[in-house]
């Protein structure tokens, strides 16, 4: 299993209008009739401020461009992304091989 990581530093002030918008990216996905992988978004509690960290559960290495498909080609998610853009100051995106659970 391969856990996609993304993790968004938001400006000063725009956590609670950033959680909302992936808030309603997350709703809309198991809306849409489509089936998302299992996605979480957690913020910080403490490190760094103004923190949205958003995982997905991928099967493998290979879902991960049908993934990015559905995300640049959904009318949806592109009007909701492009609200959330001008909030963040940056990005990084990190995959996760995941050897072993307990």
């Amino acid at each position: 299993m391969i856990i996609e990581r993304n993790e968004f530093h938001l400006k000063f002030g725009k956590a609670k209008e950033g959680i909302a918008i992936w808030k309603e990216i997350l709703t809309s996905a198991k809306s849409a009739g489509m089936k998302p992988p299992p996605m979480r978004m957690m913020t910080d509690i403490s490190g760094a401020s103004y923190t949205i960290i958003v995982e997905m559960e991928l099967k493998s290495f290979n879902e991960i461009n049908p993934k990015n498909y559905v995300w640049v080609t959904n009318p949806t998610y592109q009007e909701l992304y492009q609200k959330f853009v001008p909030l963040c100051e940056s990005s990084k995106r990190t995959y996760f091989n995941i050897e072993a659970e307990y």
